[in-house]
């Protein structure tokens, strides 16, 4: 996938505020966006398609963003994940990359950040 390039992009996240915020952005540089308000729905996403990149926030209600990962991973579905959390402490960092998460992105965030860490980890996908 070229740089620039529209990609199909999954939002966890259970702040509504974030997640408008999120998809009007993303939707106006042209990408597809899918929201879902916590992990267990957000999974359910993926088994009906598949996603250049997943946006996962680490505090979620019911299954949070790192049983998420542990999950998706488990079933060997090795789409690209971005972390995104509040808390950015060293041992956070750790739990999450040891989940299988690609990258992680500390909130608050500019807008801009975000879209260059998006890029980067749809560079790596195709979905079907």
């Amino acid at each position: 996938m070229k740089q620039g390039a529209s990609m199909r992009i999954l939002i966890i996240e259970d702040d509504e505020r974030i997640l408008g915020f999120l998809k009007r952005g993303l939707e106006g540089e042209g990408h597809a966006v899918d929201l879902a308000l916590n992990g267990e729905a957000g999974l359910g996403f993926l088994k009906k398609r598949p996603y250049n990149v997943i946006l996962l926030d680490v505090y979620l209600p019911e299954m949070n963003g790192m049983e998420v990962c542990k999950e998706l991973r488990r079933q060997r579905l090795m789409t690209p994940v971005l972390m995104m959390t509040a808390k950015d402490s060293p041992e956070v960092q750790q739990e999450a990359v040891r989940a299988g998460v690609n990258d992680y992105l500390p909130k608050p965030f500019s807008f801009e950040v975000l879209l260059a860490k998006i890029e980067a980890l749809g560079l790596c996908t195709d979905p079907a």
